[in-house]
């Protein structure tokens, strides 16, 4: 099942911009490597910072964690973060691939947690969700994630403000907004949070979109390119 990987750091007051540097360089690395399909360095605001990516299986986000920009990380802690890295590891239950035609500028991310009982309704409502995520022209990418039995997670990139802003208003966000959803899924009102992009790697999905076609076909497409 294909993987994926939410690291989330805050920076000390004075290195903010040694960690925004070494996000943007960190690039360069994650282009390397085969395996890790998305990559993406995100800002939240001054002090918080997170690289999200994505994995055919589980072998690949072990060599990425292992790799260079997961010991850099590790490194920093000691000189220019506070505390540890907030690390979360998720299976992708449903996505839109990016189109690297177009370059990311925003996103948005939000986390869930559900109702005891909860877990795997929330995740069909989430794949469902995945058809009006493919009838927003401008949202260029779209992730679904299991992050535990009774949490989950969403990451969307965008091409700018107001393409964000037009997800916001849209289905996905208003529908997980709705006091019916949260009352029958959610333990809280679920919070969103905008972010910009500093840098990003967007390498095909192909084969795994076919591999996941065959895998649900029953349920159709879960994992794959925006569709007209």
């Amino acid at each position: 099942m294909a993987k994926a990987l939410y690291v989330e750091v805050e920076a000390r007051r004075a290195a903010t911009e040694e960690i925004r540097t070494f996000l943007e360089k960190a690039l360069t690395t994650a282009r390397g490597e085969r395996a890790t399909r998305d990559w993406y360095a995100v800002r939240f605001d001054e002090h918080r910072f997170a690289i999200f990516d994505t994995f055919d299986g589980q072998s690949g986000r072990l060599r990425h964690i292992a790799g260079a920009i997961g010991r850099g990380l590790v490194i920093k802690t000691f000189t220019s973060l506070h505390g540890m890295p907030h690390v979360s590891m998720s299976d992708i239950v449903a996505a839109i691939l990016p189109d690297d035609r177009v370059l990311p500028t925003v996103g948005l991310y939000g986390a869930f947690e559900t109702k005891l009982g909860q877990g795997r309704d929330f995740g069909a409502f989430l794949v469902k969700a995945r058809e009006a995520a493919n009838r927003e022209p401008r949202t260029l990418a779209w992730y679904a994630l299991r992050t535990g039995p009774n949490s989950y997670a969403v990451f969307d990139a965008f091409p700018d403000q107001a393409a964000l802003q037009e997800h916001q208003d849209g289905a996905i966000v208003q529908s997980l907004d709705d006091p019916d959803t949260i009352g029958r899924y959610l333990a809280a009102k679920p919070v969103f949070r905008q972010f910009e992009i500093i840098a990003s790697k967007q390498s095909g999905w192909i084969d795994l979109a076919l591999a996941e076609q065959k895998m649900h076909a029953k349920q159709g497409l879960r994992i794959g390119p925006k569709t007209a």
